[in-house]
């Protein structure tokens, strides 16, 4: 029996990982997180609600764990311009606790952090791949409250002892991408009548949530002290990702308002996933069509 441990488990990420985990009878899967997004207990074997800001939280849980899986964060581009002191304080000082946590776990084979394709916006390297130097313009954006404290995170790990895997996600959605995510805020917009859009000319690589798990599962039992990019290597136009929503949700006929990106907001996010599929050279993410036609069978 594999004992693993996963934050965040409520969210995106988390609840897809809980799910593909449950699929394998060895593991034990225990899932924390605070239901401040949602109230939903994802596939587990215990479910506890936790605050893992509160450090002493962390104290009531066994140390028996042979996996953790950290996906514990205040997401979402919204969040990142509109609540920045509260993401960067909270997304750190949350990892900090797992990571202190983890090294009280004398079992722990791995732990998989969720890092970010943030870390490495505007790039002038595009497809970007795991190791290139991080540039950031105007550091007092409020958008880079996020990025910060990935950055950060990612070097604590890489110089502690702990077992590490970092995978860097680009742009994963799912039928539960939440209201402050791209996908979940033009899906509100489209069922409002409302027809705009921000950033038309940025584009995305969007990758289809049961796709990055199975990616990410597959690295936690494969790699050890290595960053990966999981992602899709697809590269959509934002004007041409909204007019597929649209599509998909029966408004083949929309007129868009285009409205300018926001200030830092990536002109251009493409992985380079070429250490994924080396690793893993099934791995083979669906086109966006493909995905958003899976999303509006959840709508609605």
């Amino acid at each position: 029996m594999v004992k693993i441990l996963v934050t965040g488990a409520s969210g995106l990420l988390g609840t897809e990982i809980c799910r593909q985990l449950k699929l394998n009878p060895d593991n034990e899967v225990w899932a924390l997180d605070n239901h401040s997004r949602s109230s939903s207990i994802p596939p587990c074997d215990e479910f506890r609600q936790t605050d893992l800001n509160d450090p002493n939280s962390l104290g009531l849980l066994p140390r028996d764990f042979d996996q953790i899986y950290h996906y514990s964060a205040i997401n979402g581009t919204t969040n990142f311009y509109e609540r920045p002191t509260e993401v960067l304080t909270n997304n750190f000082i949350c990892d900090v606790n797992v990571f202190r946590f983890a090294e009280e776990c004398p079992n722990l084979t791995k732990l998989v952090y969720a890092s970010t394709s943030e870390i490495v916006s505007d790039d002038p390297t595009c497809p970007v791949p795991e190791l290139v130097d991080i540039n950031i313009q105007d550091i007092h954006n409020p958008r880079w409250s996020y990025r910060l404290a990935k950055i950060c995170s990612e070097n604590y790990l890489v110089n502690s002892k702990l077992p590490w895997v970092t995978i860097r996600y680009f742009n994963i959605y799912g039928p539960s991408s939440k209201i402050g995510h791209f996908i979940g805020d033009q899906i509100k917009k489209i069922k409002e009548g409302k027809f705009e859009v921000i950033g038309a000319d940025e584009t995305r690589s969007f990758c289809y949530i049961e796709d990055a798990i199975e990616a990410t599962v597959y690295c936690a039992n494969n790699v050890l002290k290595q960053v990966v990019n999981v992602g899709n290597d697809q590269e959509t136009l934002i004007e041409d990702a909204v007019t597929i929503i649209a599509d998909v949700m029966g408004h083949g006929d929309a007129q868009w308002n285009f409205l300018p990106g926001r200030a830092g907001s990536t002109k251009r996010r493409l992985p380079n996933i070429d250490k994924l599929r080396s690793l893993m050279p099934d791995y083979s993410p669906r086109t966006f069509y493909q995905g958003m036609t899976e999303i509006v069978k959840h709508i609605n």
